[in-house]
């Protein structure tokens, strides 16, 4: 069900501006009720100053699902230089191998999807650590 006080439409997400260890931060909010890990996996991003989100999205106070997508699929391509890294951390490397290639495709496949959630199926007889394979 949507939240009218929040929804602007498929796809598109408002800013909230937060205060979060005493700075400011802008926060996506979600357009309708219910699962979002694009929206986790933004905000968490944002909050830890890993990747900003364009100027005309902060300036608008709406990000759209392409702006969304293309600030994650570009952390996933060079995590270094977004944002600012952790001083007690090295920062990511940019990937390259092969295989690196092959995962990075299919993480930038996926990311659009994950505004309506995660298709994940667990396999109870396996305990904690059992799960069926999705293609998401």
């Amino acid at each position: 069900m949507a939240n009218p006080s929040n929804s602007t439409g498929d796809g598109i997400y408002r800013l909230k501006s937060v205060k979060f260890r005493g700075r400011e931060c802008n926060i996506l909010l979600q357009n309708e009720n219910g699962p979002c890990p694009l929206l986790a996996a933004a905000n968490a991003l944002l909050l830890q100053e890993k990747v900003k989100l364009p100027a005309s999205s902060i300036r608008n106070n709406v990000a759209s699902l392409s702006d969304l997508t293309n600030v994650l699929a570009n952390f996933a391509m060079h995590p270094s230089e977004e944002g600012a890294a952790p001083t007690n951390m090295p920062a990511p490397q940019p990937v390259t191998s092969s295989s690196s290639s092959f995962l990075l495709d299919e993480l930038l496949k996926i990311i659009p999807k994950l505004q309506y959630g995660m298709d994940v199926n667990p396999k109870f007889t396996d305990g904690i650590t059992g799960y069926e394979f999705t293609q998401e």
